[in-house]
């Protein structure tokens, strides 16, 4: 007779369009549901792209009220979860020792694997992160993190496992045909076209990224900025934007379901983040063979081959400028098969894989 499988609760502050959600979504694709019974609870919002999905994969899910609104509600709904459902494990997905109240309902219900999963290098809640610190270190029994920056920051000198933001390599591979379907699509035919992914957020460093282009457009008429994301901090850039002297230059693309496309229409990839754990975004530009100009506060373990240029938020403004305008010397046909020995460690079946020898290990041990 089969064994049943295991029950494996996937706790997130939301799962809207940014990068933890896109790692969940990544990882839960490729799990064998045959194994384990997957159920994402998360507070809203839940994009309605992920929730369609999760039907159709066989994957539950748990819509709770939304934690930074409603932090009461929350938590009363998710205590509740936990105690109709019987989970095997909580893989509780955070940026900080904040997920401290979900390891803590966690334990109070007696399950016995609580996974803390580090996905950045720094928070903005600092002062709530150092106080639920001592109270952290003691509830889960597993550390999961993105980086080797990500887990020390989290994790301190206690061990943690690397567990890579996978994801299907070989979607982002450059194709000079999407590049010119993209371009013309887009009216950037003929522009030398700055591009940036991802969660309009304070750490995201967009009004940055505004500066840094107001500098470089008088110096090269034919550059285009394109941002594409959404998030909490969109109307604050949407207004910087309508008020940028070259504002005619700039797109302001919105959510994309398929950003791997996009890519293609890109020159150079500019990511002035101010911490990161490791940078799903990056990772993806530089499969695409995209010059890459990125904060030093960026992990540098992200680097897959010579593409990537790190520069300081401090630095001039005009090195920045110097360093985006300055000609590439990446072969952009050639860049993914060069660097696949680096690349594949990305690789989402066989990080997949390796996440579900390590959730059975666990079992096995409780």
């Amino acid at each position: 007779m089969a064994s049943s499988p295991i029950k494996v609760a996937m706790l997130v502050n939301d799962l809207g369009i940014n990068g933890i959600s896109t790692v969940i979504m990544n990882y839960c694709r490729n799990l064998d549901m045959k194994q384990f019974q997957v159920t994402i609870v998360a507070g809203a919002p839940i994009a309605p792209l992920y929730r369609s999905e999760c039907e159709a994969l066989g994957i539950k899910w748990c819509l709770l009220p939304e934690r930074k609104t409603s932090p009461g509600a929350y938590y009363k709904a998710l205590f509740s979860v936990l105690s109709r459902k019987r989970f095997d494990i909580v893989h509780v997905h955070g940026n900080s020792a904040t997920i401290t109240p979900e390891l803590f309902f966690a334990w109070i219900k007696g399950i016995k694997i609580r996974i803390a999963h580090s996905h950045s290098s720094n928070c903005t809640h600092l002062k709530a992160h150092r106080l639920l610190l001592p109270l952290f270190n003691r509830l889960y029994t597993h550390a999961f993190a993105c980086s080797n920056c990500a887990g020390e920051w989290l994790f301190g000198k206690k061990a943690f496992i690397l567990v890579p933001n996978g994801f299907t390599v070989s979607r982002f591979r450059f194709s000079e045909e999407k590049r010119q379907q993209v371009r013309a699509e887009l009216g950037l035919e003929d522009k030398f076209v700055l591009g940036h992914v991802g969660l309009f957020n304070a750490p995201k460093n967009q009004p940055f990224l505004l500066k840094l282009f107001e500098a470089i457009a008088p110096q090269a008429s034919d550059t285009f900025l394109l941002l594409i994301g959404t998030g909490p901090d969109f109307d604050k850039v949407s207004e910087l934007v309508s008020r940028h002297p070259y504002r005619d230059r700039i797109l302001l693309y919105g959510e994309s379901k398929d950003p791997s496309v996009l890519y293609n229409a890109m020159d150079v990839f500019v990511f002035p983040s101010i911490y990161e754990g490791l940078g799903i975004v990056l990772l993806e530009a530089q499969m695409n063979g995209l010059k890459c100009v990125v904060s030093d506060s960026v992990p540098e373990e992200v680097r897959l081959g010579s593409n990537v240029s790190f520069l300081s938020l401090e630095e001039n403004i005009q090195k920045w400028v110097e360093e985006i305008l300055a000609p590439s010397q990446i072969d952009r046909d050639s860049f993914y098969q060069k660097n696949i020995e680096a690349i594949s460690q990305y690789d989402i079946r066989e990080n997949a894989l390796a996440l579900m020898r390590l959730y059975k290990k666990m079992y096995r041990k409780t």
